[in-house]
């Protein structure tokens, strides 16, 4: 009896459920995909890193399934508020709350039942969308993916515990709400807000506030890029956080009761009606909205984030490691096993050019005995290149060759080490005197020291060499990075015990592989952003959706008359259409107009670390977000407007 009570009812009341099954539909859908990704073979391959990025993405799911089964448990308040007519209505006539519940939560069951199979449905195809996604940013070549059984059952398993979330709210408010509430609950009296003169100064200074945090913020990256130390910036998130909830309430508490005191404003068209209708529920949501704000702007902020992340990947990669192999070896290891590492590579990527380097050491600490951080017992030995090493090695990356005559040059492989002060040094060194040349930092990093110094090859004709390495170009531009490391690790195991009983350094990198590593990273950041940001606006699309249509009672009333007054279905629509839009976008501009300083701020980043063709592309992404974020807003309101529409204008 209940089940086909429900399902009559579910018709009746399509429009007032459409806000809510699109939300459900849309959550099971990404819930699905995501679940797919996690147990999908692609994730799994991704070597060491994919059970922890499964692990992370378990653990992201499972608290954005809570945030979801508390948002739509708010959500179900809604439907419950807007038919309380209704049921106070089948309590008079004799119907107990228990009955009550039950019928209620069979028309939910029957929504969450068709939601869960479009949900899937749809899932299916955003599924096979996110592993496009994923497999692009990994570099792989994408094939449809298979689905998991696995990932099935966890998402019916997390869509019956939202179901059960939201079922456990309803009962508690049916439980509590009296009957009188029930019938005369739409009876409300508005408040009026007191000073909203000061409500408006009070949002001016939260303005301010918010444009202060982000200064500070964009100051405090700067210091930590050009490596100074900057204070925790957590106060400055707080500050944010509480600027973002204080700009909101004061504007909901006083611009439209400021407007109101503007005669020649209020008296065109239905502009006095309009702001009256605005007037008390800008108030008493003035908290909702800047929590809606606040979860927008992250979803909006993390999102294009994750994104500059994988821009500005491929030149990171090539400032940190500029060759695509680099073998450091000691001076006493033994030839064949360089030669054997040279057939390693060769093998995996082909060899177009290689580089000989040589690093010396006097045991002195001249050059350390100048830092800041200098510790005799800590501080390493001072490490010399020739410069004709020095020059063979940049020429292939493009830099111009160094001459030396008399002189040394610092090479600081991070902006931390060029702090010392070497210009009035005078390195005395085999009879000879050496001045400062220069300090640079902006050579390719082709060393793990510090700082080295570059000098004339005949000083270190009488120093010990301890370092012959090796850099190489490969014919391959892609290529198993894994793999190699794999074999070259094999390699360098074999003779750990032998090395650390002699003191021997061994070591390489890998650019493919440490590619391959930050495009697992990448993938996995992105697709997780993608979904906690899509889940993110999707709540809080829903919440001023299904918050508009909870008013529509009230609202049926007043625009009737308006219609008895003599105002025509365009004046009615018209004034619809200001009222809801004004209420839909009090919450959303924030998030929108924080992608031009997101967008501006790592564009910064990129240039601050000299990434110029991806500060480039980094306004592009922002477009990109913001205008998926503008069209999902469109479709919520639109479907928000049109429901509203058919309700209270009369033709």
């Amino acid at each position: 009896m209940y089940l086909n009570l429900a399902i009559r009812n579910v018709k009746r009341q399509v429009g007032s459920y459409l806000i809510y099954f699109m939300t459900v539909s849309l959550t099971v859908a990404l819930l699905f995909a995501v679940n797919n990704v996690i147990y999908s073979r692609e994730l799994a391959a991704l070597a060491d890193r994919g059970e922890g990025a499964g692990t992370a993405l378990k653990i992201l799911v499972a608290a954005i399934s809570f945030v979801v089964a508390f948002v739509l448990s708010y959500a179900t308040s809604f439907l419950l508020k807007r038919r309380k007519r209704e049921f106070g209505t089948y309590l008079t006539l004799g119907m107990t709350r228990r009955d009550i519940l039950r019928l209620f939560l069979a028309e939910t069951l029957v929504i969450y039942g068709i939601a869960l199979g479009i949900g899937l449905l749809a899932g299916g195809f955003l599924f096979q969308g996110l592993m496009a996604v994923m497999m692009k940013l990994l570099e792989m070549e994408f094939s449809m993916s298979p689905y998991s059984l696995e990932g099935l059952l966890r998402t019916v398993a997390l869509t019956a515990a939202i179901f059960l979330v939201a079922s456990l709210a309803s009962g508690i408010y049916l439980r509590r709400a009296a009957i009188y509430d029930l019938i005369h609950g739409e009876k409300k009296v508005e408040k009026r807000v007191k000073r909203p003169g000061l409500w408006f100064l009070a949002t001016v200074a939260a303005l301010g506030g918010m444009a202060a945090c982000g200064i500070q913020f964009w100051r405090s990256v700067d210091i930590s890029l050009r490596g100074g130390t900057v204070d925790s910036m957590e106060s400055l998130l707080a500050g944010f956080i509480l600027c973002v909830m204080l700009f909101h309430m004061g504007a909901a508490k006083s611009v439209v009761f400021l407007l109101l005191r503007r005669p020649g404003f209020c008296s065109r068209g239905a502009n006095t009606f309009v702001l009256r209708q605005l007037s008390g529920n800008l108030s008493a949501n003035s908290v909702m909205f800047g929590c809606l704000a606040l979860l927008m702007s992250l979803a909006v902020a993390g999102t294009n984030f994750s994104f500059i992340q994988k821009a500005g990947q491929e030149e990171a990669l090539h400032a940190a490691w500029p060759y695509d192999v680099m073998y450091y070896s000691d001076s006493n290891d033994r030839e064949s096993e360089a030669e054997l590492a040279e057939s390693l590579i060769r093998e995996y990527a082909g060899i177009r050019r290689k580089v000989l380097w040589r690093t010396f050491e006097t045991g002195e600490q001249e050059f350390y005995s100048r830092t800041g951080w200098y510790e005799e017992r800590m501080a390493p030995n001072d490490s010399f290149m020739p410069v004709s090493d020095f020059n063979a090695l940049m020429a292939p990356l493009g830099a111009e060759p160094v001459a030396l005559e008399g002189q040394f040059m610092i090479v600081c492989t991070s902006r931390e080490a060029a702090e010392p002060d070497w210009s009035d040094m005078v390195w005395e060194h085999g009879g000879k005197s050496y001045t400062f040349h220069s300090c640079r930092t902006d050579y390719p990093k082709i060393s793990y020291l510090y700082f080295y110094v570059v000098v004339p090859d005949e000083a270190v004709a009488d120093m010990e060499c301890v370092e012959e390495s090796r850099a190489y170009l490969t014919e391959k531009q892609r290529f198993d990075g894994i793999g190699l490391h794999r074999e070259l690790s094999r390699l360098l195991s074999a003779q750990a015990g032998e090395n650390r009983q002699t003191g021997r350094r061994l070591a390489f990198e890998i650019r493919e592989y440490h590619r391959q590593e930050e495009n697992g990273v990448s993938a996995i950041l992105v697709v997780g952003a993608l979904f906690a940001s899509a889940v993110f606006l999707l709540l809080a699309m829903a919440i001023l959706a299904l918050k508009t249509l909870s008013g529509l009672g009230e609202d049926k009333g007043r625009y009737e008359i308006l219609f008895r007054l003599g105002m025509g279905e365009r004046e009615q629509a018209r004034a619809l259409f200001w009222q809801t839009f004004v209420f839909f976008i009090a919450p959303f501009a924030l998030p929108m107009a924080l992608s031009i300083p997101v967008a501006a701020f790592g564009a910064h980043v990129m240039r601050m670390e000299g990434m110029e063709a991806s500060a480039e592309v980094v306004w592009l992404i922002a477009g990109i977000v913001a205008g998926v974020t503008a069209l999902l807003y469109l479709l919520y309101y639109t479907a928000s407007y049109l429901i509203a529409r058919r309700t209270v204008v009369r033709d």
